[in-house]
């Protein structure tokens, strides 16, 4: 019995820890107001999202988003473009929801706190016309930079 009491004494206590980085949490936020009615972009935006991807940085996707991380909470703020003619406090608490719940079930942090501030309002039309010359202009760019040798971050094609 004694030694079965120093031999649990001698063992070695594992603490594990999961943690997340703030642009983990900033990415899911931005995915879970994607589609927000009345929401229309985080600043930084689809687009930016778009141009992001092609030339393999992820860091337009936290882009409008910004995270304070704990051990068990988590704080957010937004920067946003809202639709005008929409409900904004509705889309505020939407945009609540979708990322408590998403933070939540896949961090299992709570979100303790949301900031959302607008930038801009503009109409759906006025939006989609933007994001459709932006993405005009972010594919000719990849045209030219393909035909002058360079790959999209920039460096030659050998």
């Amino acid at each position: 019995m004694a030694e079965q009491k120093a031999n649990e004494q001698n063992q070695v206590q594992h603490e594990n820890e999961l943690t997340f980085a703030d642009k983990v949490l900033e990415k899911i936020a931005n995915y879970s107001v994607q589609g927000v009615e009345g929401i229309l972009e985080l600043q930084g935006g689809f687009t930016s999202g778009i141009k992001g991807f092609f030339s393999g940085s992820g860091e337009d996707e936290t882009k409008g988003v910004s995270a304070e991380v704990g051990k068990k909470e988590v704080a957010l703020d937004l920067e946003v473009i809202a639709e005008y003619g929409k409900d904004i406090p509705a889309a505020f608490e939407s945009a609540i929801k979708k990322i408590s719940d998403n933070v939540n079930k896949m961090t299992g942090l709570k979100v303790v706190e949301v900031n959302m501030n607008v930038n801009d309002v503009v109409t759906r039309g006025e939006w989609e016309r933007k994001q459709n010359e932006e993405q005009r202009k972010a594919a000719e760019e990849r045209r030219r930079a393909h035909e002058d040798g360079e790959y999209s971050d920039g460096s030659r094609v050998q």
